[in-house]
């Protein structure tokens, strides 16, 4: 495989949508005016969703053009008022990634550096997003920085305890995983692979393979201009040495 030959579709990473966002967390918040830009460009644009169980599922290695996957960290409570209905409305599909410690809880990793408090989605939700189609995936179980524990045992359960607790949950196999804060371990090949993943997340990463992939944030000051440069080939190759800068 040529090494700028795409190993996934484009990857879009969001976090929150909502129109009360403030404070702290404001950047990894859009509003709903936001997100229906998003899914608009998408369909104007006539790309299709799919997620990484589908991807797995249905053996697909190639063929990605006008194809494109929402990812969603964190797995906010509030996504069940406004975003997830919207995706349902117009039958498109995401995946989203939850820190399993704090399942029906809060995001007490930034709470406790000061940031407001946002609650997390519980089992019933989470098995309400795989009865809509969509993709439960693990987000660690403690959102940590996983890179800080390369070659550890605390390494390997972070990563084997939240894909058994979600698939105990969602009667599914949980096939993706999304470092948090993008914090990709030395030795994440051997982690991932030993514990049945598939897939991993990142966000800049200079040399892409199936367990460590790039995604590209999407922001309030985006424009269907800028969106569609993101979803662009080009925008991927040149990702290739922007993120070898960004990781330096």
């Amino acid at each position: 495989m040529h090494p700028l030959t795409p190993i996934v579709p484009p990857l879009a990473m969001l976090h929150c949508v909502s129109d009360s966002a403030g404070g702290s967390l404001a950047n990894w918040y859009i509003s709903r005016k936001a997100f229906l830009q998003l899914l608009d460009t998408l369909e104007e644009a006539q790309y299709q969703t799919t997620h990484f169980a589908e991807l797995t599922e249905q053996k697909k290695s190639g063929g990605f053009s006008r194809k494109v996957i929402l990812t969603f960290d964190d797995c906010a409570k509030h996504l069940l008022d406004f975003a997830v209905p919207e995706l349902v409305k117009r039958k498109l599909k995401a995946a989203f990634f939850m820190p399993t410690a704090y399942i029906g809880g809060y995001n007490a990793w930034d709470v406790e550096k000061g940031a407001e408090r946002m609650e997390l989605m519980n089992e019933e939700d989470l098995k309400e997003l795989v009865r809509l189609g969509m993709e439960v995936g693990s987000h660690s179980h403690h959102h940590v920085q996983l890179k800080n524990l390369s070659g550890t045992e605390k390494l390997r359960q972070e990563v084997r305890l939240s894909k058994e607790l979600l698939q105990d949950i969602t009667g599914r196999p949980v096939y993706s995983f999304a470092y948090p804060f993008g914090s990709v371990p030395d030795d994440y090949r051997t982690v991932l692979s030993s514990a049945g993943y598939h897939y991993g997340l990142s966000i800049y990463q200079p040399f892409e393979t199936k367990l460590a992939l790039r995604r590209f944030g999407v922001y309030e000051k985006d424009t269907p201009a800028t969106l569609r440069k993101k979803l662009s080939g080009r925008y991927r190759w040149m990702r290739t040495l922007y993120d070898a800068v960004k990781k330096n």
